[in-house]
């Protein structure tokens, strides 16, 4: 089984109003900012961290607002003394593939889910980081997933062919850069939390149809 599943698979395994307890806890929380890294290297954990969740403006942040400065310039609704305050993110750390499974079994599990997960490739002497995500999207295929390496152990048709034709999977290369993984963090995040929302939505939809649908039965039969 690859990473191309639907939604509507996963779904399909839980009773309706299961899925729904599960929608509107996950959407309690507000914004779903948990990020799993995985690698075998904690100087890469490291890495992330400063990346992720530094206080203080990086020369990364430095180059967006100089971005943004050129892009709105002369916009009176922009400027650039503005404080934009800082994005942080609940960032875990796994070691091993089968670590990193059991840490997204169990946050699904507690009803907060990872977002995104960056994973490695290479991981001795476990399993590596393509046959992780394979794992990992048999069960949470809404998890948007980065992978990160310096190896060239995959082709890119051998990783299509392991983990299927899916817009839930991106690739970055070691020594990646902080504006990339913040870019990425940023959007993807984004992106899980934007199809969560959907996903609510089609949940109340099809509730709201089913009571409309007895009720309109409970009529018929009383007539």
């Amino acid at each position: 089984m690859n990473g191309s599943s639907s939604d509507e698979e996963d779904l399909a395994g839980k009773k309706d109003d299961d899925v729904a307890a599960d929608l509107v806890k996950i959407g309690e929380k507000g914004f779903n900012n948990r990020i799993l890294i995985c690698d075998d290297n904690r100087d890469i954990h490291a890495d992330f961290l400063k990346i992720l969740n530094s206080g203080a403006k990086s020369s990364a942040d430095l180059v967006l607002e100089d971005f943004e400065e050129a892009l709105f310039d002369g916009d009176p609704e922009f400027s650039s003394s503005k404080k934009i305050p800082a994005i942080e993110y609940q960032v875990d750390s796994a070691y091993q593939g089968k670590q990193a499974l059991q840490m997204v079994d169990q946050a699904d599990s507690d009803g907060n889910p990872y977002a995104v997960v960056f994973m490695d490739v290479r991981m001795p002497p476990g399993w590596d980081g393509i046959r992780t995500v394979d794992q990992i999207w048999r069960k949470h295929p809404f998890t948007e997933v980065v992978i990160v390496t310096a190896y060239s152990d995959y082709t890119w048709d051998e990783m299509v062919e392991a983990l299927g034709v899916n817009d839930k999977l991106l690739f970055i290369k070691k020594p990646f850069d902080s504006v990339g993984v913040k870019q990425l963090a940023l959007n993807l995040t984004t992106k899980w939390n934007l199809a969560h929302r959907a996903r609510q939505h089609v949940v109340r939809l099809e509730k709201e149809v089913r009571r409309r649908v007895e009720a309109i039965g409970k009529t018929l039969r009383g007539m």
